[in-house]
Order: structure tokens, then sequence, then C-alpha cells
């Protein structure tokens, strides 16, 4: 039996989260890339076993029909957690898989007593975090390339 979590009836369908395998990482890269500007090129090899790696159990996929539709990857530092990837397929966006996923992480982070996630967002997607209750913090995000 899996240790995933099952929905059922989930919009005439039947679909799980799970935990994120190291065997789940090509269909993973393959959603990632099919979200124009989302796969970064330059990226290693191996960026999404050390990301899976560093989740440290806060990395989960929706799968349905052994199709992984939807992936969410967190990092607990202690003092927050940071929501460093979310994406859900085209064909399977407005089914609550995104927010579902969210909901998992934020249960997790919850049982280890992080009191809150953080996550910089595309512009395109903050309606959707603003409507699940995030908010803007009082700071800016900087980035300096290496």
């Amino acid at each position: 039996m899996s240790s995933g979590f099952f929905i059922t009836g989930f919009l005439g369908g039947d679909g799980m989260i799970r935990k994120t395998a190291e065997s789940d990482i090509p269909m993973i890269e393959q959603l990632m890339r099919s979200e124009p500007g989302f796969w970064n090129e330059n990226w290693p090899n191996d960026v999404l076993k050390k990301a899976i790696r560093a989740a440290d159990s806060l990395s989960f996929v929706w799968e349905e029909k052994g199709i992984i539709s939807g992936f969410a990857c967190a990092h607990d530092l202690g003092f927050r957690g940071y929501l460093s990837e979310l994406i859900v397929s085209k064909a399977a966006r407005g089914k609550s898989i995104g927010s579902q996923l969210l909901e998992r992480i934020e249960q997790e982070l919850k049982s280890r007593g992080c009191p809150v996630l953080i996550s910089d967002v595309w512009k395109t997607a903050a309606p959707f975090y603003l409507k699940l209750g995030w908010r803007p913090p009082d700071v800016i995000l900087l980035a300096k390339r290496l």
C-alpha cells in the first residue's frame, strides 16, 4: 500500500498526493519544461534530485493513473518554510491540485512547529496564492547572479 494521500471522486477521477521519489524526476522535468520560462536550461542535470533531497520529505507530487500532473517542493528552515516549486500541468489546472499540494506542505510544516511559509512566485500566479490567504510580506526580493 502506498503512503500517499488518496483523493477520490476528484472531478470524475482518482488522484493521489504522495511523497516524491527519485523515479519521478523525468516526469517532473517534463512537467516543468511544459511551462514556458519555468525550466532553466543552465540548471545542472541533477538539480531536481538535489532539490528533492534537500526538501527532507517536503516534496510531493499529484499522480493520477501513472501521470504526474502536479509537483510541490518546500524546505523547512526552522524559523520559516520556503516553497521553492509549485507547478500543475495546464490540462489539470482549475481542479484544486495546486491548493491541495500546498495544503499538504502547510500541514507538514505546522506539524514541525514552523510558523510561516514564504515563496517567490510569478506575478501571474499571485492571484492564486492571494485567494488561499497568502499576503505580501513587508520585504522586497533581491537577487544576485553568481
